[in-house]
């Protein structure tokens, strides 16, 4: 006869198998938590992006605040309220005259291309060049669009987008101290005095690339409105602000912005072509070399090959609404890792350069 398992043999074997259970538990709730993130991620999206207008909001109402003692409540419904008042008036004033220009734009586009491939069929090479680029139908077209567009593929859902990202971030301004004080109750209590000052270091991170990036924004507008008026390039007005907002994606937007503004301008004569181009190049310098080091003394570095890299890599993963928030979110991850894994994991103070074998001798 077998002997009877004696209660430690029996006693190990339940341990095993509750180590067991609670294993599979943790991995299976794991996977369960990044499905869910991974299907509610354009939802996450627009969370960050009413905690961009947040933090944009709660930087003019500081400033609002200091400059008239009011409260930060009645700082901000100030703000609010002038925000409409001017978008309202700018829409009532200039509107009507950027949608007629807009489709000129579209119409001057439509005929600078067709030029353009009339000017390279006269020529053996540029004939050849076409005739070997393939073609893209209108189905394969719409697929494209559908893909690039995301989210925001139809107007309806850029409105609805739009609206959303502006009603989180005002909530998110008028109390932003409840929203904070319920992330650090998820953090230990050791752990909550480093979590504040990741928490800060991360806010004035996004308030001053936001700040850094209208002011970009802005003089990019103007300064191209003021050339192309200057080289008389026709709807300069419409394609300045087109630039202006482009800008918002670094790196990437203005070279899309040159596409319109090369082929308006090829449209009077391909030398007017060549001089608004260069003149474009020269502003896209002074901003890149003037401006944006300003504005990285107050914000992460962020290095121009990562940056583009993770447009192209949010663009194929969610479209417009992730090229848009490709940065920010970059510049976030930088900060977490500088400060969560270089910091307090690997040790390093940050305060020394590090010795490269590339260096020069």
């Amino acid at each position: 006869m077998s002997a009877d398992p004696t209660p430690a043999a029996i006693g190990g074997a339940t341990s095993l198998t509750r180590r067991a259970f609670n294993v599979t538990g943790v991995v299976t709730a794991m996977v369960l938590l990044v499905l869910v993130l991974w299907k509610a991620l354009e939802v996450l999206l627009l969370m960050f992006a009413g905690v961009l207008v947040a933090v944009l909001l709660c930087f003019f109402s500081g400033v609002v605040s200091r400059c008239t003692r009011l409260p930060g409540g009645w700082s901000l419904s100030l703000v609010l309220a002038l925000l409409l008042v001017g978008s309202s008036a700018a829409i009532w004033m200039v509107g009507p005259g950027v949608a007629r220009e807009v489709q000129a734009l579209m119409a001057g586009m439509a005929e600078s291309i067709e030029d353009l491939e009339a000017m390279l069929r006269a020529h053996t090479f540029g004939a050849y060049a076409l005739d070997t680029l393939p073609q893209l139908d209108v189905t394969e077209a719409q697929q494209v669009w559908a893909r690039i567009g995301g989210v925001s593929a139809t107007v309806f859902g850029a409105l609805a987008a739009l609206l959303i990202t502006l009603f989180i971030g005002v909530f998110f301004a008028y109390n932003p101290r409840m929203y904070i004080e319920g992330l650090l109750r998820l953090v230990p209590l050791p752990r909550r005095e480093r979590a504040c000052e990741v928490l800060e270091k991360l806010g004035n991170t996004l308030r001053w690339w936001l700040v850094g990036q209208l002011i970009s924004m802005v003089l990019l507008w103007l300064s191209t409105w003021l050339v192309l008026h200057l080289l008389g390039v026709p709807l300069a007005f419409t394609l300045g602000l087109l630039t202006g907002l482009l800008t918002f994606i670094p790196y990437l937007g203005p070279l899309i912005a040159v596409v319109p503004i090369a082929l308006v301008a090829f449209l009077e004569s391909p030398a007017l072509c060549l001089m608004t181009v260069g003149a474009y190049f020269v502003i896209q310098n002074i901003e890149s070399n003037v401006i944006m080091p300003i504005v990285f003394e107050k914000t992460v570095s962020i290095p121009p090959a990562l940056s583009v890299a993770s447009q192209l890599l949010m663009a194929s993963l969610l479209g417009m609404l992730g090229v848009l928030l490709a940065t920010p979110l970059l510049a976030v991850a930088m900060v977490l890792a500088r400060m969560l894994y270089v910091q307090d994991v690997l040790g390093d103070p940050l305060d020394r350069p590090v010795e490269s074998p590339m260096a020069d001798d």
